[in-house]
């Protein structure tokens, strides 16, 4: 909203500034040059239906107008340039938000990176300190159940030699 606002008011300067210029000149042509064909006083116009104004004068005039629509834009441009200013800061204000918040995820993402390392580490300790079993259906061809039997020693109770 504050650009079309800057904006209007320079428009507006610069069209009171044009306005006053060009009415200027058309009163000096439509009395001054076109009206002196008939005038003797071909340096004079009329201004006012009362008094004459020369061209000292209509100089002097065109010099305000113009000094008028300068500071209206000086004016326009430095209230731009405000806004322009807090535009800036709210922008930066938030662009340091998003920044905390990409910087607050960072520090979670490598916190839980060496947590999971960790992890990783005392489990891999924990499979090294145990044996894998393979139950013997998941072996193919099945293995023969009297020669990888785990027997038990017994005592014999007749010697071997009678036998």
């Amino acid at each position: 909203m504050a650009e079309f606002a800057s904006n209007g008011k320079a428009n507006a300067a610069l069209a009171t500034g044009i306005t006053g210029a060009v009415g200027t000149g058309l009163g000096l042509l439509s009395n001054g040059f076109l009206g002196g064909l008939f005038n003797p006083r071909m340096n004079n116009c009329y201004c006012n239906e009362d008094h004459f104004v020369n061209r000292y004068e209509l100089q002097k005039e065109q010099r305000i107008t113009t000094l008028e629509t300068e500071n209206a834009l000086l004016k326009s441009n430095i209230y731009t340039d405000q806004k322009s200013i807090e535009l800036y800061r709210y922008i930066d204000g938030k662009f340091n938000v998003l920044e905390q918040a990409i910087n607050q995820q960072a520090v979670y993402n490598a916190t839980n990176n060496a947590t999971l390392s960790c992890m990783q580490q005392q489990i891999a300790c924990l499979q090294s300190l145990t044996k894998v079993v393979i139950p013997g259906t998941n072996i193919c061809p099945e293995a023969m159940p009297r020669y990888n039997a785990f027997v038990v020693p017994t005592n014999p109770t007749t010697p071997a030699a009678a036998a």
